[in-house]
């Protein structure tokens, strides 16, 4: 049945997939449901899921408090356009979490979130430049599409993901590694008046921070009166109650958050500090107003899903317990290269692992380069024929995982690593 829907699919959605991953050759499938840490295709297979839905599914799927949630909702409307009690709720309860956040607006994704936040920085400093690290996503807009994949040598220059960008995008952008404190440091200061925001994850994919970086970020943005804008759209909610602004003691003006906010749900935000985020009041001066709209931003099935969510993770201890689950898998899969007699450098952060072909650590995206992409895209197939649904560049994991599921890895990696 899956072979035939893929046929279906490839007629009338672009490359067969809703979103730019397209899966292995050959091992396309199409989902028929999903639990736990499981997705069951329409052909019948059981696979076990690493990528939880691109990293939203934080308690697994289908989970009870997420289904109740959304019965709540829909028992009450699910969308009201203007504010419902239960959204001013969650504005206050990711202040009271987010030490950085102030004031929170909501959004459909964390596309919208990253394109606002950017916004904002440009209308409140009245710069243009915007500053990415070399290697990080932070979402489809016309500023988001650059550097993530590809690059020059050196990394510097931005390199376009996508065709059709507005002409002239280029120019307002710089690029600079990962993990490198000199080279933001000279950047900004070699031109303190340019730039808008500097715009970062602070877990790049799953590559952490190295001691230092973030701060050095921070004090190079103070000197020059630059926005200093965290994207966590994949960290937030999930390496510790306030992301990993908490976890590291470096915090941010702006923070994007998502994915993990929601527990599947397509909900996000944007916070920051007050007199920031004033400018997005339609009551704000006029010439450094930024207009921010959307139709269901802030809707009630996405919001209860949220309270939902936190709940878990936060009131109920579900954050240790992802830590826990991390490090197990993390530890499992490091022991069945190192047994396989195969280098890996392997990266991860609470709910996310990655591990690359490398003898060498991987700290920033040319160490991602130079590491064999080919053979990891080979054993990620391999992975799939296995069993195991993962990305080639990241692997989430829930709190619906456990040692069977991780077992289940260790067993796929086994098998691919003899031979990928």
């Amino acid at each position: 049945m899956s072979v035939d829907l893929v046929a279906r699919a490839n007629a009338v959605i672009p490359g067969g997939s809703t979103v730019a991953a397209l899966l292995p050759a050959g091992q396309e499938f199409v989902v028929e449901r999903a639990s736990g840490a499981y997705v069951y295709t329409t052909d019948g297979r059981e696979l076990v899921d690493f990528v939880c839905g691109g990293g939203p599914l934080v308690l697994g799927h289908a989970h009870p408090a997420i289904a109740d949630a959304l019965s709540r909702a829909a028992s009450l409307g699910t969308h009201h356009y203007v504010l419902h009690r239960r959204t001013v709720e969650l504005a206050e309860r990711i202040c009271r979490h987010v030490e950085s956040a102030e004031m929170v607006r909501f959004t459909g994704s964390g596309t919208e979130a990253t394109a606002h936040a950017l916004r904002l920085a440009r209308a409140v400093t009245g710069r243009r430049g915007i500053v990415k690290f070399d290697g990080a996503y932070h979402g489809h807009h016309d500023l988001g599409v650059w550097s993530f994949e590809h690059s020059e040598a050196d990394g510097s220059r931005p390199i376009a993901e996508a065709a059709g960008v507005q002409h002239g995008i280029a120019e307002d952008l710089a690029i600079v590694p990962f993990n490198d404190p000199v080279a933001i440091g000279a950047l900004l200061d070699s031109a303190p008046d340019r730039f808008a925001a500097v715009i970062c994850e602070p877990v790049q994919r799953a590559l952490p921070p190295e001691p230092g970086f973030l701060e050095a970020v921070r004090a190079a943005c103070d000197r020059t009166g630059t926005v200093l804008i965290f994207d966590e759209i994949v960290t937030g909610f999930r390496l510790a109650p306030g992301g990993a602004q908490e976890r590291y003691g470096v915090h941010a003006d702006l923070t994007t958050l998502g994915k993990a906010l929601a527990g599947g749900m397509p909900l996000a935000a944007l916070a920051g500090r007050r007199e920031l985020m004033e400018h997005l009041d339609p009551r704000s001066d006029a010439a450094t107003y930024s207009y921010h709209c959307g139709t269901f931003n802030g809707y009630l099935a996405g919001v209860e899903c949220a309270h939902a969510t936190l709940d878990a993770l936060i009131e109920d201890g579900g954050l240790g317990e992802l830590e826990r689950i991390t490090d197990m898998t993390a530890d499992a899969v490091r022991a069945c290269f190192e047994e396989a007699g195969v280098p890996v450098s392997l990266a991860s952060a609470p709910g996310m692992f990655q591990a690359y072909f490398s003898d060498v650590p991987v700290r920033d995206a040319a160490g991602v380069r130079a590491s064999d992409g080919a053979r990891l895209k080979r054993f990620t197939a391999l992975l799939l024929e296995a069993g195991v649904h993962k990305l080639p560049n990241k692997g989430y994991v829930s709190l619906a995982h456990g040692e069977a599921e991780i077992e289940r890895l260790v067993d796929a990696t086994r098998s691919a690593l003899r031979r990928a």
